[in-house]
This record gives structure tokens, sequence and C-alpha cells, in this order.
């Protein structure tokens, strides 16, 4: 299935993947989401960060986390702020909250006209290939991946 996003069209503004956010980029790219993991009180945080903020640790692992969650907050973009995203309008933006308890912002895909978005939603990861470098972790409603 082809992504949602056309050569011949501009490109959204991507993330620039650095040395810090290596681990979690290359998660998406082997098929999976891992985030950091306290090794200390076991807390899985994100963003990255060097300390854990739970008990100020700096010791942790990049572990698996299920891709499953829930729609904390949302918005559905109706006007466009960017001519990359023409084609996509309208479109949801999220924060996910990870049944692990990270939060993530990121983008809904796979809705359909009938489909109601709403806090508390369960949804599921569905990772994008943009290119050979980048693979975004997105999320659809639970059940509606096919």
């Amino acid at each position: 299935m082809a992504n949602e996003f056309d050569e011949a069209m501009v490109l959204p503004p991507l993330p620039q993947v650095t040395e810090e956010t290596r681990p979690f980029w290359d998660s998406c790219k082997e098929g999976a989401l891992k985030l950091q993991r306290c090794s200390d009180c076991s807390e899985f945080r994100f963003p990255r960060s060097v300390a854990c903020p739970a008990c100020a640790s700096m010791s942790y692992s990049w572990e698996p986390v299920s891709g499953n969650g829930t729609i904390f907050s949302f918005v559905t973009f109706r006007r466009l702020y960017h001519k990359a995203f023409a084609s996509l309008l309208p479109y949801v933006v999220a924060v996910v909250e990870l049944s692990e308890g990270p939060r993530l912002l990121t983008r809904l895909v796979g809705l359909k006209d009938d489909d109601t978005v709403k806090c508390g939603s369960p949804v599921s990861l569905r990772l994008e290939t943009i290119s050979d470098d980048l693979v975004l972790p997105l999320f659809e409603l639970a059940g509606t991946h096919g």
C-alpha cells in the first residue's frame, strides 16, 4: 500500500534524526516502537531525556512498547496551514496516551467519513514509510486497519 505522501508533492516538515533519537527512529524502521525505560524505576519516558523525570536516574535502555493507547486530546484541521498537507484535509492530530503511560503527538490515519474521533477512543500504531531512512509512528482507531 502506498503511503499518503506523493514524491511529486511538497513533503511536510519531517523530524530530524539525531544520535540521541536514533534508537527511536531505528525501532520504527524495524517495525516496532521503542521508548526509553528507566533501569531503576522501570518508568517509560517520551520524549527521550538524559535523566528519568520520575527518579532522576541516568540509567536506561530502549524497550518496545505495545503501540496501543487511547486518544488523550485531538484537533481536526480543516484549514490549510502548510501546502504539504493539502491532500490530507481534513486531518486529525492527536495526543495519544500509550498503554505504558507516555504521550505522543501524532496524526491519526485511516479514518473514514463515518468514524467518530473522541477522547478516550482506543488507537493502535500504524507505521508509515516516508523514505528508506524514515518511518513515522502514526496511529489509527483500533480495529480499523486494513
